[in-house]
């Protein structure tokens, strides 16, 4: 007896080896041949149990139960060994969740801190139809929800719809969208007190991208899009484009261990990832005032001018930072920025540059003198004409430029050759890309002077056949007045981390010298006489120092030549004269006006002027008039014991200039009327002595 089961449990072992080795229907063999072996087993034990032998029944006994210890053993095995990885995915699908942790995007911030890009979270809530229907727990919850929050739902009508969802076997539907923070915490609340653990209602988080002032700051800022399978937030243009590697969040995916009903996580999966997934955060070097400032000026102006396009930009001359910059066109949602993507013939406000380099090369000195005879020059078979037919006969340099002559300018440009006149171009930057951190700053068009005709270098001395964009000009100006240097723009001023640490700083960057501070020098003053007594009037301010340059530039038609009646009117200025902080150029793209005022010295300069005077209330800049009074007074403190004993004449001088000289005196501004001083009491020159109160009439 002993051999044959020793002869059937071998057999049995075989078998199951084969099922092993073919991984099919193992169970189900080993059934057959345990049942084989019980059968003889149970006959045996009838038998014993008729001859009531112990020791007999004790043996059988002892081998089923050593039958089933073997079976077991290698049901054991094949479980844990042979597919164990079979059985290790069953098992981790059901008590193993796999989660992606999402960083938050970068803030952009403005040179003082104030956001103009952040982050909101959302939240969508859902339900699961066919765990919701017939669960009285889930339904209940529906309704608390629905009564205890903002959420607008008719509770019958939506439990209809549920079950009608769950017959078709819908294993998702909306319940609410973008629910507030507030009720976020309530919905979750009211999951636990039901103790809803299986996804009847959940709540998917989203981050949204928020613009402060949009309209004001699209064109710099730009904006994102959802990008990918996974509808990832990416900069799409813009800062939010250039310094997307910076802004963007890192993904981390976690796993998470719970209980087999998933209501318990387990205590090693609770620990928190050490990881800093979120995005760094920009600050730029946008003044949120001026560009304030900047765009309301533009704004009333373009719209004045039906103008197709307007744009400006603001930059600080001494260091590249770009302070402001507008734009305005007739194509609606648009964002681009046409400071670093547009190619124009910047005109006349080109002419300073031509003047510059040659003054630099010793070409010719502020003495200079150009005959420009009645206004009309033969280049090539091409006659060159001035825009003003009252410019003739012989100019100084300085009134070169007031008027804005072309043809002094060809009698500039005799006096080199085309080589020069290239290097003059390499040399303020306008043979490559200033380098400015704005994504797609458009490259400019150039042919090298080798390749010229022998109108090219008569024609780009006044603005013309040649292709530059606002911002080159910029940069090229700045370096005018500036001293010399020549820097790169730049909108960034530093990246910092969620803790505040500064992890890349951007400082200002001389790339060039094309003049000296000499000739800069010279340039500040001629060009503070363009809008002293020249085209640049308009953009006088009484008491404050203004200098710069007018344009009219004729738009190319391609092939067809220049467009009849189609102008770019700008302005270029900066502020202070002599030592300037500020540096704008304005640009109006086929203002709709009269040929009589399409000038830029019309249209662009009573802008600049505008700007300047807000950005000078806004700064408390002093005025020149009301500095000078102010180093008299200082005098006659020292002389008389700290006291304007004299009343000084205030004619001209706005209402801010005149609190501001008397803040420290013990003397009450009584104010009539808007505008400047026309009129004061006490007079010019009498005595403050007892006077308690100063009355001035503004007009």
């Amino acid at each position: 007896m002993f051999g044959l089961k020793i002869f059937i449990l071998i057999i049995d072992l075989l078998i199951f080896g084969l099922g092993i080795y073919y991984k099919k229907h193992i169970a189900i063999v080993s059934a057959g041949v345990f049942l084989f072996y019980f059968l003889w087993l149970f006959r045996k034990w009838k038998k014993i149990n008729c001859r009531n032998n112990f020791t007999v029944r004790a043996k059988v006994t002892s081998d089923i139960i050593l039958f089933f210890m073997i079976i077991l053993t290698l049901r054991l095995y094949n479980v844990q060994v042979i597919n164990k990885e079979k059985y290790r995915a069953v098992v981790e699908k059901q008590i193993q969740g796999v989660y992606n942790i999402k960083g938050n995007r970068g803030n952009i911030y403005d040179n003082a801190g104030r956001e103009l890009a952040y982050n909101v979270n959302v939240y969508n809530v859902f339900v699961d139809p066919t765990r919701v229907a017939g669960n009285r727990r889930a339904m209940d919850a529906v309704k608390e929800i629905i009564d205890d929050t903002e959420i607008k739902k008719e509770y019958k009508k939506f439990i209809n719809e549920i079950k009608e969802d769950a017959k078709k076997g819908r294993r998702y539907k909306l319940f609410s969208k973008e629910v507030s923070e507030r009720d976020n915490e309530k919905i979750l609340k009211i999951k636990k007190k039901y103790k809803l653990i299986n996804n009847e209602i959940f709540i998917q988080k989203e981050s949204r991208r928020k613009y402060y002032k949009k309209e004001l700051y699209q064109t710099i800022v730009g904006t994102v899009g959802f990008v990918g399978a996974d509808s990832e937030m990416t900069g799409t243009v813009g800062i939010e484009k250039g310094y997307e590697d910076y802004l963007k969040g890192r993904t981390a995916k976690r796993k998470n261990i719970f209980a087999k009903n998933r209501s318990l996580m387990l205590p090693t999966a609770k620990e928190e990832l050490a990881l800093n997934l979120n995005g760094k955060s920009i600050y730029l070097t946008i003044d949120r005032d001026i560009q304030y400032i900047l765009n309301d000026e533009m704004k009333k102006h373009y719209e004045f001018t039906q103008s197709e396009e307007a744009y400006a930009v603001i930059v600080d001359p001494n260091t590249g930072e770009i302070l402001a910059s507008s734009v305005f066109s007739k194509k609606k949602n648009s964002y681009r920025n046409p400071i670093f993507q547009n190619q124009i013939e910047p005109g006349s406000i080109f002419k300073p540059i031509v003047v510059a380099g040659a003054l630099q090369d010793g070409y010719i000195t502020k003495n200079s003198t150009f005959d420009v005879k009645d206004g009309r020059i033969q280049k090539y078979n091409h006659t060159i004409k001035e825009a003003s037919k009252s410019t003739k006969g012989v100019l100084t340099l300085p009134q070169v430029l007031e008027k804005s002559s072309n043809v002094a300018m060809v009698l500039i440009s005799d006096k080199f050759n085309n080589a020069t006149m290239e290097n003059y171009l390499e040399n303020f930057g306008f043979y490559g890309r200033t380098g400015v951190d704005f994504p797609y700053e458009v490259k400019p068009y150039t042919t090298p002077s080798r390749r010229w005709d022998g109108l090219k270098k008569y024609t780009i001395s006044f603005g013309q056949g040649i292709a530059v964009t606002p911002i080159q000009m910029a940069a090229a100006f700045s370096a005018i007045v500036n001293g010399g240097k020549l820097y790169k723009p730049y909108l960034v001023s530093k990246i910092v981390n969620e803790d505040g640490v500064v992890i890349r700083r951007n400082l200002p960057k001389v790339v060039g010298n094309p003049i000296d501070e000499k000739t800069s020098k010279l340039m500040r003053e001629m060009l503070e006489n363009v809008v002293e007594v020249g085209g640049g009037r308009q953009a006088k301010l009484e008491g404050y120092r203004i200098g710069g340059k007018t344009g009219t530039a004729q738009i190319s038609g391609g092939k067809k030549g220049y467009i009849k009646d189609d102008y770019l009117t700008s302005f270029v200025g900066f502020f202070p004269a002599d030592k300037p902080k500020y540096l704008g150029i304005i640009m109006f793209y086929k203002p709709q006006v009269s040929n009589e005022v399409r000038y830029g010295g019309l249209v662009a300069a009573p802008v600049f002027r505008e700007v300047i005077k807000r950005i000078t209330m806004n700064k408390s800049i002093e005025s020149n008039d009301i500095a000078q009074i102010g180093t008299a007074v200082k005098q006659t403190r020292k002389d008389y014991v700290e006291k304007i004993t004299t009343m000084p004449d205030l004619k001209g001088m706005s209402p801010r200039d005149v609190v501001n000289l008397f803040k420290n005196e013990n003397i009450d501004i009584k104010i009539d009327g808007i505008g400047v001083v026309e009129n004061q009491y006490p007079a010019p020159k009498e005595s403050l002595e007892n006077v308690k109160e100063i009355k001035i009439y503004l007009k």
